[in-house]
Formats: C-alpha cells, structure tokens, sequence
C-alpha cells in the first residue's frame, strides 16, 4: 500500500472511531444514566436484532406456552447483549483511533485497546497519544461494567414491584386476568368495598410503569414467571373492570375509576407512542431529535364521552393533550386513527361478560343497551395502544384482549361462578345474593 492510500485509510478509521465513541458513549447515557424516554441508533440496532433474532425462533413453537418460555429469553439477552455491545463498541473506537495515530497494524491496535479497555495491560504503546487513549480506554471499560451493576438491580426492582400487583390480581381477576371476572370474584366474596382500594393500587402501579417503562425500555421484555400473567393484559383487564363498573352502575362510588381510566390510558399511550409507533430517523439524534418532535396539541386525543359527567370530561381532556404535547406526531395521528375506529369488541362479547356479572350477584343499575354505549366508548380511548402493544408483546391470549401475532385460541380463566353447587334442578348455580 503507498504512503497516501495508508494515511487515507487511518485517516478514515480515525474519523470513524471518534464518530463511533460519541454514539456508544451517548448510548451508554441515554440508556442507563439519563432518566428520560431516550432513544438511540445503537441501542436501537442491538435490541432489535436480539428480539427479531429470538421471535423467530419462538415462531417454531407450537403452542403459546412453548413460545412465552422462549420469548423469556429476550429480557435477559438484551441486558447481556447491551453490555457486550457497548465494550465491543468502544474497544473498536478505541481500536480504530489508535490505527488512525500511529504506524500500528489494524490487528495490533485492537489488541490493544482491548487490553486497555479490560484493563489486561499486555499490550500498550509508547507514543504519548497512544498512551493518553489507553488511559481512557482503561477507564471506560470499569466505568462501563460498573454503571451495568448499578443499572441490574434498578431493573429488577423496578420488575419485581410491578409482578406483585399482577400476582395478586391471578387471584382476585384470574389467570390469564379478566375484567368481568374481577368484578365478579368480588360481587361473590362480598368485597366490593374493597374494589375502590384496589382501583387506586393500580392507578399508582399504572404510573409507575408509565415511568419505569418508558425510562428502562428492557423492562417491557422482561416476562411474568408465568405463562398465563402479562403485565399489559393485566392492566388492560383492570381498565376493563373500571370501565364496567363505570357503565353499569349508578350508585357505586366511581372516582378511582375514572382515575384509573386516566393513569391507564396515558401509560398505553405514552409506552406506545414511544415505543411501538413508527418513528423518524431525525427522532433518535443524539441531543437533537427530542427538539424536534412536534408541539401541536391533539385535539383528537381529548376524551369526549357524553355519557360521563362533564366535569370529568373536562379533565381527562385536558390530561390528554397535556400528555401529547411534545410528542412524535406520527404516533399522535396514530392513536387519534385508532380511536375514532372504536372498540373491536363485540356486543355479544359484552353481553357474555355482563352475563357473568349478573350470575354473580354484582348490581347492574343500568339497562344493557345503554351501559354499551357507554362501555364502547370508553374503551375506544385505550383499546387501540393497548391491543398493539400485547400483540407486540406477544401477551398471553386472554379475553377481550385482541389478536396476536401467530393464531392463538384464547385462554379463559377459570369462572368463579362456574364453580359454584349446581340446584337439584340442573340450572347453573347462582350467588347466593
């Protein structure tokens, strides 16, 4: 090679370290450090070619079970491939930095920016450039490992407190969780005062994940220990719940409902707009894409709901285009199509899990025809990012919880009402209320 075609390659090699340590570093920070919806290139590439990678080899399994036991794989792979990514990452910046300063081969000066970088010391050179990049190679490779070991048990605290509010809704909403079936566990074990508890619980759950989720993407792969629970099927499952309560009621207390319904639908807005809709290159550089995200409020977005109090129309308006300011637009004209689609489900699928409520003794104040209306129109305002992100997911088929990826026969818990002593007559059992 002549002395030109040399210097032009380190040259470029030169270029391109720099350019590579900038974008792991900024991914470094806006994956583990920086507390916000952050999103880069790098990190982007990583976790989409470990998901891919695994789906499709999950695709294989016959059944959902069989494939969920696969996907649980993707939490974990991505919080190891990151790692590995990132110190590849920058021993090649490293790497090609140090080819592009000195008479080194390519071969020789990644060798030693990897003995550098682990902190190994068998290889280094004697120039005092050199020497200057191998003291920051030798520092960035313990401060890489160390920021990961602060980073695991912020994730697996972060997945531990939201498994436990999903653990003991297996019990009180069944497993895979079900709306109706929430309400009516509760009509039968007289503990409908209780529900207003637990509707506030998982509002506040809904806002943490809203936060935890959107701040440590990995979290929204990392599955239940369960095949049969999924975070988002049961916050969906709760949502469905208040909405029920909301629609066929008068007289019980509804505010935690209607909270609830707010925290629920801003957390699947927020993780799908950040997430799963479709983004903009422009979107994901580094220092520059959140600026340019678009400030138009979403009229679309605003609840309007007639059959609600006005009052509380008004303020889940106002939380919705709060919510959407500064947002991609994209995925705010996504969410405003979906929901003027209106709910997918079925008035038979609504009557079915009306049916389970009056079997079990839970008050309908409100005639069916209108409860629907009032139902489906509530639903409209979540039912799209919800159904996108289980699918996305891959969540476990439950009722009312749209389709999936792959064809799967949908999983029922089992009806505390269906459990109950059958009369002498052969008619199915009745609540004793």
């Amino acid at each position: 090679m002549n002395v030109s075609a040399d210097l032009a390659s380190r040259g470029f090699l030169l270029a391109v370290g720099i350019i590579l340590l900038f974008s792991v570093t900024v991914s470094l920070m806006r994956t583990v450090i920086v507390h916000r919806p952050l999103r880069s290139l790098f990190t982007d590439a990583v976790m989409d070619s470990i998901i891919t990678s695994v789906r499709l080899l999950a695709r294989v399994r016959r059944t959902y079970a069989q494939r969920d036991g696969m996907l649980a794989w993707i939490g974990p792979l991505l919080i190891l491939g990151m790692l590995l990514a990132w110190l590849i990452g920058f021993i090649a910046a490293y790497g090609f930095m140090l080819y592009g300063i000195s008479a080194s081969t390519l071969g020789d000066s990644l060798r030693q920016a990897g003995s550098s970088l682990l902190t190994l010391g068998f290889a280094g050179g004697h120039r005092e450039d050199q020497t200057i990049l191998d003291f920051m190679a030798a520092a960035t490779g313990p401060i890489v490992i160390a920021m990961l070991i602060g980073f695991l048990p912020t994730i697996y605290q972060a997945y531990l407190e939201r498994e436990v509010e999903v653990t003991l809704l297996a019990a009180d909403g069944g497993e895979p969780c079900w709306g109706p079936e929430l309400l009516a566990r509760s009509a039968l074990t007289d503990s409908l005062d209780s529900l207003n508890d637990a509707l506030e619980r998982w509002t506040i759950w809904a806002a943490t994940v809203r936060l935890t989720h959107t701040t440590y993407p990995v979290l929204l792969h990392v599955r239940s220990p369960r095949a049969t629970r999924h975070f988002a099927v049961a916050l969906l499952a709760v949502m469905d719940a208040a909405a029920l309560k909301v629609s066929v009621t008068e007289t019980l207390p509804r505010r935690n409902a209607y909270r609830l319904l707010l925290q629920g639908t801003q957390a699947f807005n927020l993780l799908y707009i950040h997430f799963f809709a479709r983004h903009s290159l422009r979107s994901r550089i580094p220092f520059v894409g959140r600026f340019m995200s678009g400030s138009r409020k979403a009229v679309a977005l605003s609840l309007s709901v007639p059959a609600w109090d006005d009052r509380i129309t008004a303020v889940h308006a106002a939380a919705a285009q709060d919510s959407a300011e500064g947002l991609p637009l994209i995925g705010v004209d996504e969410l405003a199509t979906g929901e003027e689609r209106g709910t997918t489900l079925s008035r038979a699928e609504f009557d079915h899990g009306v049916d389970v409520l009056r079997r079990s003794g839970f008050p309908i104040e409100r005639g069916t025809d209108d409860a629907w209306l009032m139902f489906s129109q509530i639903r409209s305002r979540y039912e799209f990012p919800a159904y996108a992100i289980i699918r996305r997911l891959d969540a476990v088929p439950a009722p009312w919880s749209g389709d999936r990826r792959l064809p799967s026969p949908t999983i029922w818990p089992t009806l505390a009402i269906d459990m109950l002593p059958r009369p002498s007559d052969g008619t199915p059992g009745t609540s004793a209320a």
